[in-house]
């Protein structure tokens, strides 16, 4: 699933008009980047989000992390995954 397509799913026009934003800039602001390069703003955008009484939840979550995850390579996925795991928990 291309960008394009991610945005027009029922579960992206659900979210909350910022949070569509801050997936948008943080997706298109990241198409290659490493998970150690988008983890730290990950936890910057929750922390504003926290400001603003609103969070992220689990599933939009993973939502935004699988489409993070596309252009990954297979080690950073992997990567990411058990991340993931150590959050879920």
């Amino acid at each position: 699933m291309d960008f394009q397509d991610f945005t027009s799913t029922p579960e992206f026009n659900r979210l909350h008009p910022l949070k569509k934003q801050i997936i948008r800039e943080l997706i298109q602001n990241n198409q290659n980047a490493t998970m150690e390069k988008i983890l730290p703003q990950i936890m910057s955008i929750n922390q504003e989000l926290s400001r603003r009484n609103m969070n992220f939840t689990k599933s939009e979550t993973n939502l935004l992390v699988n489409m993070l995850k596309q252009n990954m390579s297979p080690e950073e996925r992997q990567k990411v995954d058990v991340l993931m795991g150590l959050f879920n928990r």
